[in-house]
């Protein structure tokens, strides 16, 4: 079941559709790095008519193993305006939440939707 579930994941990740603009922002295929720690990442992809965004956040050792630090991963997404609706793919709850969203110029502010430490709102910078 786990394999399945990380092939899947893979699988979703490494294709998308490059003539799809997503939600007609291509702002959003550029990735984007958390402005404070600059540890977290973001990136945007789109497969099937389905919007993805990969956060990234590093490793850290839980029980004795090497993992994704918590709640890393893939995140199927909605926009609407200054708002981001948010289900975490690998998560049994398949509600969305919703969290401010917006994007002006290279800086992209998001809901704290990880529980960061960073604050709130969270500020991400374009990686160049």
């Amino acid at each position: 079941m786990k394999y399945s579930l990380l092939l899947t994941i893979l699988f979703i990740f490494g294709c998308s559709k490059d003539d799809k603009d997503l939600n007609n922002s291509s702002k959003l295929k550029e990735k984007w790095v958390e402005t404070q720690t600059r540890l977290d990442t973001l990136s945007f992809q789109s497969f099937d008519n389905l919007d993805f965004m990969n956060l990234e956040r590093g490793k850290e050792v839980r029980n004795g193993n090497l993992v994704p630090k918590f709640n890393s991963g893939p995140y199927e997404y909605q926009l609407l305006n200054e708002i981001i609706s948010l289900r975490l793919v690998s998560s049994s709850n398949s509600n969305f939440n919703d969290f401010y969203f917006k994007i002006d110029g290279n800086r992209l502010s998001i809901g704290n939707f990880y529980n960061s430490p960073s604050g709130e709102i969270l500020i991400f910078e374009k990686l160049r």
